[in-house]
C-alpha cells in the first residue's frame, strides 16, 4: 500500500474497525442433534457477496455445544481456513464453521465497503497464510492488515459503485449458465435424436447399447474406427522452448483446440515429431482425473499447423476412415451414454485412468458426415453466443478489479453530496 493517505481519509488497520472478530465452529457431526435446526450454518460453498441462504443448519444445542458464535445481519464473513479469502455480508443472522471468521463492524465503517476492502486484499490476506498441510490466517493476524479509511459518505459512494459492477457480473454469469443449460438440452437431443434430411425430425428409430437412436445411424466401437496412442513424455528441461504441444489443460477445456490455444513449447528432434505429430480433426482424451467423473474429457485439434504434438497427460485419437466430421467430434464425446461408458471403462486406485484399450470398447452412434455437419453447426452457434458473453464476463471483471485499485486507494475519488471529516 502507498504511503500516501488521501485528504480526508484515515491509515489504520483492518482491527479499527471491528466491534467483535471471531472464527466459526464445527458442532460434532457424531450428534445429529445439533444439526438440521433453524440456525444457517456457512460451509465455503456458500460464501457469495450477499449471503441470504445457506446448504446447512444447526440447532440451538449445537450453536452451544461448538465454539460456533451467531452473527448478526450485515456482519463480514471470510473464510481463514483451506480456501482462503472468500469474502461475503451475512444478510441473515447466521453462524459459520471452524476456519471462517465473522465480523461485526464498529460505527468507522460499513460492511459493503469492509467487503470489498477485504476482497481488494486478498493476495495480502493469501500471503499471510501459514501451516505445513492446511493453510490458514488468524484472526489476530487479520486485524494487522493496514487499511484506508475515506469518510462514510464517500464509504457508501465507493461500494454503490462496485456494488453495481458486481450486479453486471452476476447478471452476466446468470446468463451464461442459462446458455449453458441450453447447450445441454440440446446437444442431448441432436446427439441421440438428430437432425433429419432438410431440417425435419427423424420419425423411425431404434434400440442400440447407447440408446435410442435414428435407424439410418451407425454404432461403432472406437477400437475399430479410431487409433489410439500416448503422447510424449520429457524432461522439464525440454519444455519452455521448440514446437506447440497439445496440454491437458487444452483437451479439458473443451470446445475444440485451435492454435492460438497452444501456449505450451517442447524440444523435439524429427523422429519424435513424426511419431507424436498432430493432424487437422485428431481427438484427444484426458488419460487421469482426481474423480471418474471427470475422466476422458474430449477435444479436438482444429488448427492448421503441422508441427504441434501432445503430451503424455493425454490420448490421441487419429479416426481411420472417412467418417467424422471434426466438429461434430468436439461433441458426440459429451453425450449422457458416452460419458457413462467413459465412467464404467475407467480404473481408479489413488486417481481415476483410462486407457486407449478401454477406450477402444466405448460405442458410439454415428450419423452420416452432413448431419453431423448441421448438428455441430447447431452447438457451434450457442458456444459462439457463450464465448461472447464470456467475453463481456472477462471485461466486467477487469473493471472491477480496476476501479477497486482506483477507488479503495483514493487514486481516484468520488463525489459525494455532504462532505464529512474522516472517522478517527
Amino acid at each position: 500500500m502507498s504511503n500516501v493517505v488521501p485528504e480526508g481519509w484515515t491509515l489504520g488497520t483492518i482491527g479499527d474497525c471491528v466491534a467483535k472478530i471471531g472464527d466459526g465452529g464445527t458442532p460434532a457431526t457424531s450428534n445429529p442433534e445439533y444439526y438440521a435446526g433453524n440456525i444457517p450454518w456457512v460451509v465455503v460453498n456458500d460464501i457469495r457477496r450477499h449471503i441470504y441462504r445457506t446448504q446447512n443448519t444447526i440447532s440451538d444445542l449445537g450453536l452451544n455445544k461448538s465454539s460456533a458464535k451467531l452473527w448478526d445481519k450485515e456482519s463480514v464473513i471470510i473464510s481463514t481456513g483451506a480456501t482462503i479469502g472468500e469474502v461475503g455480508i451475512a444478510k441473515i443472522p447466521l453462524a459459520t464453521k471452524q476456519g471462517i471468521a465473522g465480523i461485526q463492524c464498529n460505527t468507522m465503517v460499513i460492511s459493503d465497503y469492509l467487503y470489498y476492502a477485504l476482497v481488494h486484499k486478498k493476495p495480502e490476506i493469501l500471503a499471510m497464510a501459514q501451516g505445513s498441510t492446511i493453510k490458514e490466517v488468524r484472526t489476530p493476524a487479520l486485524v494487522k492488515l493496514t487499511q484506508l479509511y475515506p469518510p462514510l459518505p464517500e464509504q457508501k459512494k465507493i461500494a454503490a459503485i462496485l456494488s453495481s459492477v458486481d450486479d453486471v457480473i452476476e447478471k452476466t454469469r446468470a446468463q451464461i449458465d442459462k446458455l449453458k443449460d441450453l447447450k445441454t438440452g440440446m446437444m442431448q437431443e441432436l446427439l441421440t435424436r438428430g437432425i433429419g434430411p432438410g431440417g425435419v425430425p427423424h420419425t423411425e428409430f431404434k434400440d442400440t447399447p447407447v440408446g435410442q437412436v435414428p435407424v439410418q445411424w451407425q454404432i461403432h466401437s472406437l477400437g475399430n474406427v479410431v487409433d489410439f496412442k500416448n503422447g510424449v513424455n520429457k524432461d522439464k528441461d525440454a519444455f519452455g522452448h521448440g514446437v506447440p504441444i497439445i496440454s491437458y489443460k487444452n483437451v479439458y477445456a473443451g470446445g475444440g483446440i485451435s492454435d492460438s490455444d497452444l501456449n505450451a513449447l517442447v524440444e523435439m528432434n524429427e523422429k519424435e515429431l513424426a511419431r507424436f505429430k498432430v493432424n487437422y480433426g485428431d481427438v484427444f482424451f484426458t488419460r487421469t482425473s482426481e474423480t471418474p467423473d471427470e475422466i476422458g474429457f474430449t477435444n479436438v485439434y482444429l488448427g492448421e499447423r503441422n508441427d504441434v504434438v501432445f503430451n503424455g497427460f493425454v490420448i490421441r485419437g487419429r479416426p481411420k476412415y472417412n467418417l467424422f466430421h471434426p466438429r461434430f467430434l468436439k461433441y458426440v464425446f459429451q453425450s449422457n451414454a458416452v460419458r457413462k461408458q467413459m465412467m464404467d471403462n475407467s480404473k481408479f486406485t489413488t486417481r481415476a485412468g483410462i486407457s486407449g484399450e478401454s477406450l477402444g470398447r466405448i460405442e458410439i452412434a454415428v450419423p452420416e458426415i452432413p448431419e453431423q455437419r448441421n448438428i455441430a453447426d447447431a452447438l457451434d452457434s450457442v458456444e459462439l453466443r457463450i464465448q461472447a458473453v464470456s467475453t463481456k464476463l472477462d471485461a466486467y471483471k477487469s473493471l472491477k478489479k480496476a476501479l477497486m485499485q482506483d477507488l479503495l486507494t483514493g487514486k481516484v475519488r468520488v463525489n459525494v453530496d455532504n462532505k464529512e471529516p474522516a472517522a478517527a
